[in-house]
């Protein structure tokens, strides 16, 4: 009798597991972490979209944006744009964009966080560079994460060198199985 108590015990418990609604994986992220990368990821998305308004929405004005290359000589360069100027060059009519950032990790001191991540850049379907982007982002008074800093490293020398370089990167965004 003890046995068929514990089975259906476990038999229940089975079933409540199954039926029970799904929360989606955070990856052991907390709610504010969670809001963060969301902020990051809306700000990719106006990229993306070649939207002045939402870059505007998500980069503080003043924010300081530095793209880090090195030279043929492998000399370190680096182009700053304000905020302002990274959301209105940025967020005119041209070719499509694609950023795609993985194994993203934030930290939050109050209001304000840190994310560091691998990233991929497309544009009209070829990978024209890759990196690792570091943005610092400071929360309003609202609520809202705004992004202060962005500086992100950039290896142009095509996929397969960025591939070389993160054996995890997404598979290309042209190919049909993710």
């Amino acid at each position: 009798m003890r046995v068929i108590s514990v089975l259906s015990g476990f038999c229940v418990a089975f079933c409540v597991a199954c039926v029970a609604p799904q929360i989606p994986d955070t990856n052991g992220l907390s709610p504010v972490e969670a809001d963060v990368l969301k902020a990051v990821k809306a700000t990719m998305d106006g990229l993306a979209a070649h939207d002045s308004v939402a870059l505007s929405e998500r980069v503080l004005p003043d924010a300081v944006i530095q793209r880090w290359q090195t030279d043929s000589a492998g000399v370190w360069k680096t182009v700053t744009l304000t905020g302002a100027e990274f959301a209105s060059r940025l967020g005119q009519p041209g070719p499509a964009f694609l950023e795609r950032t993985w194994r993203e990790t934030a930290w939050v001191d109050g209001d304000v966080a840190s994310v560091t991540a691998p990233y991929e850049f497309w544009v009209d379907g070829a990978c024209s560079h890759c990196g690792v982007d570091v943005l610092t982002l400071v929360r309003d008074a609202d609520g809202t994460w705004r992004v202060a800093t962005i500086s992100y490293t950039v290896d142009a020398r095509g996929e397969q060198a960025c591939r070389g370089r993160f054996p995890d990167m997404p598979l290309s965004p042209k190919s049909a199985t993710r």
